[in-house]
């Protein structure tokens, strides 16, 4: 139990490191949990975004940090983050503020940059305007057309994103269900002095009741292994529950099973 314990220990002090310095910080310095390009920060996980080339699957995506020559911004809509970009560059490299109406995207006739407030035009400094009317595709393409411009290496770029699980591959989500499992078998043993195999016997009823109950109502979030936003997830459990009440295949022994499993899983969500 004590190396049980000593592991759920550093697992909470990588999370806390985590919540204290960005995560486009402890990615560069190799302190971040990786799984191919998947970065998770405590049960969040974020996407490695290759600047370097042209993706075609970001729909639904939204930016969370980047880093730009040693510059972290976080942003959460695309739009933002395009204006936070554009200030920066222009404050690191003040030439560009003479010319830089003259940036230009190759596959959009729209101009990038004005001097006066136009439709879907976000103020930026140096008495600018920004395009944001902007897909996510388009805007993630205008970051690196942006960074072209200022000639600026984009591999030395790191970019962070963030997926809905329904768009995330699917040896991608096999394996952060087992993280997950792993981590919430020892959260239950370790705070709710469960054995290992009464964590598991959890852990069955949530694949076999709970998680096609959740297909039902649901084609984003089929499982509930996979949420990565606790305000998402709370509103899901509210739902089942409505469902375990006045559903008549339940007895009340059972749904009172079905509601703790709920209830330890959103405890374990908000740790």
């Amino acid at each position: 139990m004590s190396e049980l314990n000593n592991s759920f220990s550093k697992l909470e002090e990588l999370e806390k490191l985590a919540s204290e310095t960005l995560l486009v910080d402890l990615l560069n310095k190799k302190k971040a949990e990786v799984f191919e390009n998947v970065v998770f920060s405590g049960k969040r996980r974020y996407y490695i975004e290759d600047l370097t080339e042209r993706d075609y699957s970001l729909e639904n995506t939204t930016p969370y940090q980047i880093e730009i020559l040693d510059n972290p911004i976080e942003a959460h809509s695309w739009g933002a983050m395009l204006c936070q970009i554009a200030n920066l560059l222009l404050k690191l490299y003040p030439e560009y503020i003479s010319n830089v109406m003259e940036f230009k995207c190759g596959w959009s006739k729209a101009a990038m940059f004005s001097k006066e407030l136009k439709t879907n035009y976000k103020s930026i400094n140096y008495g600018l305007y920004m395009n944001c009317n902007h897909t996510a595709i388009h805007a993630c393409w205008v970051i690196q057309d942006l960074l072209d411009f200022f000639k600026i290496d984009k591999s030395t770029v790191k970019f962070l994103i963030h997926r809905p699980c329904s768009a995330e591959p699917a040896h991608v989500k096999e394996y952060i269900e087992k993280r997950f499992k792993r981590g919430f078998i020892e959260y239950l043993m370790t705070y709710y002095k469960r054995t290992e195999e009464q964590a598991n016997k959890i852990i069955t009823v949530i694949e076999k009741y709970l998680n096609p109950m959740l297909a039902k109502i649901s084609k984003s979030y089929t499982n509930w292994f996979l949420f990565d936003d606790n305000a998402t997830m709370v509103n899901y459990v509210k739902k089942i529950k409505e469902q375990i009440t006045f559903s008549i295949k339940f007895d009340e022994k059972a749904r009172k099973i079905l509601n703790k499993s709920l209830d330890l899983l959103w405890k374990y969500y908000k740790v």
